[in-house]
């Protein structure tokens, strides 16, 4: 049962990020192209998570492999949807800098994880992340009312509920444990990610916005 929620989680993934990719390049949105990689790197790392539960203990080494795969692509799925939300909430030059440190954090994450393989790493980085969505979304929902910050934020509390669930052990029964019911919650977040992904817009700079004006106005 976790390998088929597993799977369930990165198909959704894996179908909601390509159609966020594909709709952030034919709007030339950045901010959507990045959190359709967030959705297509979770993909990823559901789909390897399920293939080490398959494998189980028969080949630890091959199960350790895919483990640092799934470590690997949850990194990047953190730090695409953070880098998303400086493009749609920030401007120069807090953006700039904003990208900077995402990227550093990133590669840092990701040199510690090679030779690292606790869970309590991965929890750290991804919250952080969250913590940072949260610090630019809240405000943008409070302030505007935006529906994509509202969805955004809905999934992330949905996350967080998910992963209660996990950390204690919630079963609903022997044959589907926490584990499993965790991968449910988590598609459930994933889709008011993806509803508000669907949404973003680049922030766009203040001479971009004269500059559109006066195109307007001609």
């Amino acid at each position: 049962m976790t390998v088929l929620t597993d799977l369930a989680l990165g198909i959704c993934n894996a179908r909601w990020g390509a159609a966020l990719f594909r709709q952030g390049c034919a709007q030339r949105q950045y901010s959507q192209i990045l959190w359709g990689v967030g959705f297509l790197a979770a993909a990823m790392a559901a789909i390897l998570g399920g293939i080490s539960h398959a494998v189980g203990d028969q080949s630890p080494p091959t199960r350790r492999k895919l483990w640092k795969g799934t470590t690997l692509a949850t990194g990047l799925t953190s730090a695409s949807m953070f880098a998303s939300t400086a493009l749609a909430c920030t401007t120069r030059p807090l953006k700039g800098k904003l990208l900077m440190g995402i990227l550093a954090k990133l590669l840092a994450y990701c040199a510690w994880m090679t030779s690292h393989d606790r869970f309590l790493y991965v929890i750290i980085d991804y919250a952080s992340a969250m913590a940072g969505i949260i610090a630019f979304h809240g405000p943008e929902a409070r302030r505007s009312g935006a529906s994509h910050s509202r969805f955004i934020l809905g999934g992330v509390f949905v996350s967080i509920a998910a992963a209660l669930v996990q950390i204690r052990k919630v079963t609903l029964h022997r044959h589907f444990n926490h584990n499993d019911l965790y991968h449910l919650i988590q598609i459930g977040a994933c889709y008011l990610f993806y509803r508000g992904g669907r949404l973003l817009q680049d922030q766009r700079e203040q001479s971009e916005k004269q500059t559109s004006g006066s195109a307007g106005d001609r």
